[in-house]
């Protein structure tokens, strides 16, 4: 039900409302303790609210109204909770303040943000603000604030909202007057979605070009829409207000490098997003919050203001081939997609590594990709549509499955070649040479336009990446093997190692400028040989190293595939490749790859053994682990069967 915006809340009735929550609160008193990290000088935590009434709604109901809609006496319940425990409200000016070496910020210091200009925010929550002395931020859109009162606002409802919902300019101009209350921008109108792929997915207008009229936006049209609509922003609030903003607060708190770069152009060095892990300090310029709900249990605000992290990094992953999904017939290919959403649903596993690259004919080297690119064939624009779904629909992150040099451009270009013949070794991938510009400069450019046009969590480096015993610049950089020069061979296979972790890091750098969340929040991951950690030797041979990628990478993902290996006891194999990495590296930060097919035989693995590795990996300490390839479309293997060894709550020692 729609709330009555003529009615005023009686300060009387918020007295009254206030004592009641105060004796709830008094039984919470005392749940929530200091830690060191929260002690810490000039550390403070952000709550971010939207929109607040006076009686509960559903969202589900009444679609004038978005989950984050919650009641005025949750709000009450909220600072009362806060006083009672001893936080101190603060003020943006008291953030910058401590970053200029003035006063430190208070122990527990919170601040509190409200998204998007509701009117019920002068209405409601300003009284409550006057009546506890607490400041806030209010994050405003322009084009929503500037639309006629007999129009409606293009947000909420696919009918939109009544003008009245929202806040005047003259309203705006008294909060700021007031004091307590600081204005910053939310866009002036990117708090929407557009279309981002051919395929008809969509994503927040901040961080994607546009697809349109069968093309895309180019880097710098993006750039120009972006920059303008934060310009206009900045200079319409100072119009009506007498200053220009301080802060962005990015419409569903996605942003990128780029678009940061942008807003700091536009003024606005501060910027509030919606990573709700940890704290943060007064020298911080992207802000973390916590989005509440009407729903956010008491015992995660207190987590969050405690600065625990609880999301889990154990991962549990399937690697997924999008060669599979892929269909010529859009309705089939939309039936794949499902398919594979609902498998990865029922798993309740944390990571898809999924590929970007097309590989029809499975020999590892991308013939196409699977996103707009400057250099290669598009064989669909599916990669963007597939994450985004993974990600929002599933709630699992997405590493971009990506070659490193396996790129098939035909000729007149440089590729890797044995010395010792002068061609490229059969035996190996196809692969440009990483030490010609020229390449380079291409991979670069398809690497930046991956981060441009599609949106995920990471990158999972394919096996591509190596330069065995004589592959490398020149001659003098591949030794025979005759016995007689062990040492040179070593020196420089760990050349080629750092070599291409560097080229690897640059490659990652390159795609997350243009991710959401910025490039530190892009995880990597880098895939090994097992040969590489059984055979001591064979580093040399293939220019791979656990110790160097460990501390490289945030994952390696050993591929632990016993019958590929040549394994005559696979499970005793298995045991002793986690115990050999668990004694080398931390196992946090490797992930065994399981096979789930034998190549050898070209039969599925029974998923009653692929579930038996998985206990055994568990039994041996080793918590991150999946499989490939993943057959979703024949149930292979068997979801119902991996389940209980391979689901996200399954993380002790489990018996066979």
């Amino acid at each position: 039900m729609k709330p009555c915006f003529k009615h005023l809340l009686s300060l009387q009735n918020l007295l009254k409302l206030n004592h009641a929550w105060i004796c709830v609160c008094m039984l919470l008193g005392g749940l929530l303790h200091m830690t060191s990290a929260q002690a810490a000088q000039n550390q403070y935590t952000v709550l971010a609210y939207h929109n607040v009434v006076e009686e509960k709604v559903d969202p589900k109901v009444d679609d004038k109204y978005l989950p984050q809609t919650i009641r005025v006496e949750t709000i009450i319940a909220h600072f009362n909770w806060l006083k009672i425990n001893g936080y101190t409200v603060i003020s943006f000016q008291d953030v910058l303040d401590a970053r200029a070496g003035g006063k430190p910020l208070p122990e527990k210091s919170i601040l509190l943000t409200f998204d998007d200009g509701y009117e019920s925010f002068y209405r409601l929550v300003f009284p409550l603000l006057k009546l506890y002395h607490y400041p806030a931020v209010l994050a405003v859109m322009g084009k929503w604030i500037d639309t006629p009162e007999n129009e409606m606002v293009g947000y909420g409802s696919e009918k939109g909202l009544q003008r009245d919902f929202f806040l005047t300019w003259s309203q705006i101009k008294q909060l700021h007057d007031s004091g307590l209350v600081e204005i910053a921008s939310h866009s002036y109108d990117l708090h929407h979605a557009e279309l981002s792929s051919s395929e008809k997915s969509q994503q927040p207008a901040a961080v994607t070009p546009i697809w349109k009229d069968g093309q895309f936006e180019t880097l710098a049209q993006y750039q120009a829409r972006v920059s303008a609509d934060l310009t206009k922003s900045s200079e319409d609030i100072k119009r009506h207000i007498g200053i220009a903003p301080r802060i962005m607060v990015w419409p569903y708190g996605r942003f990128s490098d780029l678009t940061s770069k942008m807003a700091s152009q536009a003024g606005m060095v501060d910027q509030f997003t919606l990573q709700d892990e940890g704290l943060n300090s007064s020298a911080d310029h992207q802000i973390k919050r916590l989005l509440m709900e009407e729903e956010t249990d008491f015992s995660v605000i207190k987590s969050f203001l405690k600065g625990e992290i609880w999301q889990s990094n154990v991962q549990r992953v399937v690697h997924v081939d999008l060669d599979d999904v892929y269909d010529k017939d859009p309705k089939q290919q939309a039936k794949n997609i499902d398919a594979l959403l609902e498998r990865i649903k029922q798993y309740g596993i944390s990571t898809v590594y999924l590929q970007a690259y097309a590989d029809a004919n499975g020999d590892g080297v991308a013939e196409a990709l699977y996103f707009h690119n400057r250099h290669m064939p598009v064989r669909a624009d599916l990669f963007s549509r597939v994450a985004w779904q993974l990600m929002t629909r599933v709630g699992v992150k997405v590493y971009a499955w990506m070659p490193v040099m396996a790129f098939d451009l035909g000729a007149g270009h440089t590729y890797v070649t044995d010395v010792r013949t002068g061609a490229m070794n059969p035996k190996n991938y196809k692969r440009l040479s990483p030490y010609d510009a020229g390449n380079r400069k291409i991979i670069t450019e398809i690497y930046e336009d991956l981060g441009l046009y599609t949106k995920f969590n990471g990158i999972l480096f394919h096996d591509d990446a190596f330069l065995d015993d004589f592959e490398g610049i020149d001659a003098k950089h591949a030794p025979a093997h005759d016995g007689t020069n062990a040492a040179q061979v070593r020196q420089q296979a760990i050349e080629k190692t750092q070599f291409l972790i560097d080229w690897t890091q640059s490659l990652k750098a390159s795609a997350a400028y243009y991710q959401m969340g910025g490039a530190r929040s892009i995880k990597t991951a880098r895939n090994m040989y097992a040969s590489v950690i059984t055979d001591r030797n064979a580093q040399d041979w293939f220019a791979q190293n656990l110790e160097m990628f460990s501390q490289a990478y945030d994952y390696t993902a050993v591929m632990a595939m016993p019958y590929m290996e040549g394994a005559q006891q696979p499970d005793a194999w298995l045991a002793e490749l986690a115990r050999n990495v668990s004694t080398r590296v931390d196992p946090s930060k490797v992930v065994f790859e399981l096979q789930a097919t034998d190549w050898n035989s070209k039969k599925p693995i029974p998923s009653s053994q692929l579930a038996n590795w998985m206990r055994i990996l568990q039994n041996n300490g080793i918590r991150n682990y999946g499989y490939y390839p993943d057959d979703f479309l024949n149930n292979t293997p068997d979801a119902k069967v991996l389940h209980p060894a391979f689901s996200m709550a399954t993380q002790g020692k489990i018996s066979p």
